[in-house]
């Protein structure tokens, strides 16, 4: 089982978007996939349906530790692959506030991620900023991707960003678990307007080329449509948008980058169907 943390350093970037159009289409690639919604604001639900929103989940697994089994939770999907662990009841925390990060919040975290074990790949969105709760949620994770919009802030912010994730895992030492930078996701580039291109150009010359991702997420008003619908992209209308063949190119890349193209394989080679009983 892989974990992978979806972070930004600041709200408005298309985390939560992101987050769910991702996971959805790895699943539909075969993988098994879970989509926790470890944000306060619970952004996943509103994206979603009701019955998401409305559901327990991941707050109430860390306020109430050992009330509920984790699987309990979990959402089915009508893709059986795509399962969901909801935000659920986030003012359960003291004072109504996120956890700090601490020993014991890391210790309870993994301790989570464990019980996810019958999964390919559990997408883990967070609250923006690289802090507390998501700190915590980063050190005991595989990979980190980081979606950042094709805007002025972004060139000026991305250099505190990666310092950030570096001091994390300096802090951490060698040998200890934490989340490794899967690349850096552009988002919301406006096709026609030559100021995103522009930024888009500065953002690539200030990245190593390996960290930036080929894929980039264009602004799209299906994406607005989508999350109004409470459904992925993906399943807008029938006949499948283009804004989410951008996010089957980016489960593609993702594959590659979180070293699961090789177990692909395997399950691959080591499958077959009986011509006859």
């Amino acid at each position: 089982m892989t974990t992978l943390v979806i972070s930004s350093q600041k709200g408005g970037v298309g985390k939560t978007t992101v987050a769910v159009n991702l996971a959805y289409s790895l699943a539909r690639r075969g993988w098994r996939v879970l989509l926790v919604d470890a944000d306060p604001q619970g952004g996943v639900g509103f994206s979603l349906s009701e019955k998401a929103r409305e559901a327990k989940g991941f707050f109430n697994l860390l306020s109430q530790p050992g009330a509920f089994d984790p699987a309990s939770l979990v959402l089915s999907t009508r893709l059986p692959e795509f399962r969901l662990l909801m935000c659920g009841t986030a003012d359960l925390m003291a004072g109504g506030e996120e956890p700090p990060d601490s020993p014991e919040l890391r210790g309870q975290l993994a301790d989570l991620w464990k019980s996810f074990s019958d999964y390919d790949l559990v997408v883990i969105d967070t609250e923006a900023g690289i802090h507390g709760l998501t700190r915590a949620i980063m050190a005991v994770s595989d990979f980190l991707l980081l979606p950042q919009q094709a805007e002025p802030l972004s060139v000026r912010s991305m250099p505190r960003l990666l310092r950030h994730v570096a001091n994390l895992r300096r802090e951490l030492g060698e040998g200890v678990r934490a989340a490794r930078l899967a690349g850096v996701l552009l988002t919301m580039v406006a096709e026609e307007e030559p100021v995103s291109q522009e930024i888009e150009g500065e953002i690539r010359e200030l990245l190593p080329r390996d960290l930036l991702l080929d894929t980039r997420i264009s602004r799209d008003p299906a994406f607005l449509k989508a999350s109004r619908a409470g459904v992925p992209v993906a399943l807008l209308r029938r006949q499948q948008p283009t804004a989410a063949r951008s996010f089957d190119r980016l489960a593609e890349e993702m594959e590659t980058r979180l070293n699961l193209a090789m177990t692909s394989q395997q399950k691959e080679s080591d499958e077959y169907t009986r011509l006859l009983d």
